[in-house]
């Protein structure tokens, strides 16, 4: 070997001893939970479910304040519940993406807790608790699989799986942004309409996800396009395809939760641009497709067009809602089923007869 090849090797040893040891203290540290919900998630390739919460996570971010996520041992951001479920114990699970999982506002104030504490306060001679299930980025697909695979194990009476929009669209930016992980091959199944599907990443693509130090160093290079977040904000009519592929989902879960024996509902959250005098055929569609497929749809969009009329700030941003939209959520779901009869209370004067 030459002196100028011994050279070039010593230098490409050096650069390549660099590269370990940065990978290796941007593995032990934890930089990405000071400036997103990444490091939040973890994918679990053995999971039909794709990725999920990372047991025992804890992370602030600068977008949301002062709020703590707090990731318990089962996975999820809630206090623990016991398995099985104790005898006499009425339980809600509630499924979801970030909505559900209480981006931006305390988990205390998400809708699923604050539906505990109203059924609670109208149940005092009964245990009752809310098991909140929701993941960042999920749509009906994960929601589903995660439902059959772990939901059931909590022995539900009754399930509540929420609804948004984008919940329509090509989920691999919700995806990409919940985790920037290698997920692996995502099925057909997990995508409204597979024929628009973005196409798989190559294999330096993948590699460089399996990378600290490359996922920080092309992170803003690889962000979305205009066109990708021009589809990903797409406001769909379920006028295509789409519902089809939704309704198929969640007969998946009206499924499973009868063999559990438990009560199976849709609650559809709205989207700002539908609270004021933009039509929402959507939302009727969805409760078509309940009424077709034997499962209850609670819509949120009246009451939410009521309280926006009201002045009431109900949306930290184009998807998720306030502490006080999580509030006027539960308010309307615990109404609803109560009007059901699918709650241990007695039902107010309200219901329609």
């Amino acid at each position: 070997m030459s002196e100028r090849q011994k050279r070039l090797a010593l230098v490409a040893g050096g650069v390549l001893a660099a590269l370990a040891a940065t990978e290796t203290i941007l593995r032990v540290a934890p930089w990405r939970q000071r400036t997103d919900l990444r490091a939040l998630h973890v994918a679990r390739p053995d999971r039909s479910w794709l990725y999920g919460l990372r047991p025992g996570a804890d992370a602030k971010i600068p977008a949301t304040g002062s709020v703590r996520y707090t990731i318990n041992a089962d996975g999820f951001r809630d206090r623990l519940y016991a398995r099985p479920k104790p005898p006499g114990t009425f339980r809600v699970v509630v499924l979801g993406d970030s909505i559900a999982f209480g981006y931006g506002v305390a988990a205390e104030d998400t809708f699923a807790k604050q539906l505990e504490r109203r059924l609670a306060a109208a149940a005092p001679n009964r245990p009752v608790e809310v098991v909140n299930l929701g993941v960042s980025g999920y749509n009906a697909y994960n929601e589903a699989t995660l439902f059959a695979d772990v939901g059931v194990t909590y022995e539900p009476d009754v399930v509540l799986l929420q609804f948004c929009v984008n919940d329509l669209n090509d989920p691999t930016l919700h995806f990409d942004a919940s985790t920037q992980l290698a997920l692996g091959a995502i099925p057909d199944a997990a995508f409204p309409e597979p024929r628009e599907r973005r196409p798989l990443p190559s294999r330096w693509t993948r590699l460089c996800h399996s990378l600290r130090t490359c996922t920080l160093a092309f992170e803003r290079a690889a962000a979305p396009t205009g066109e990708e977040l021009r589809d990903a904000l797409t406001l769909r009519d379920g006028s295509g395809p789409e519902l089809t592929w939704l309704g198929a989902r969640y007969a998946e879960v009206a499924a499973a939760a009868a063999r559990r024996g438990a009560r199976f509902a849709v609650v559809t959250f709205p989207h700002p641009a539908h609270l004021a005098d933009v039509p929402a055929p959507l939302y009727q569609r969805i409760a078509a497709l309940g009424r077709e497929g034997g499962w209850a749809t609670i819509d949120l969009l009246p009451a939410y067009k009521r309280a926006a009329a009201e002045g009431e700030r109900l949306m930290l941003d184009v998807w998720h809602p306030t502490a006080a939209g999580h509030r006027l959520a539960a308010e309307t779901i615990f109404a609803d089923l109560a009007c059901h009869g699918w709650l241990p209370v007695v039902p107010g004067p309200g219901c329609p007869p």
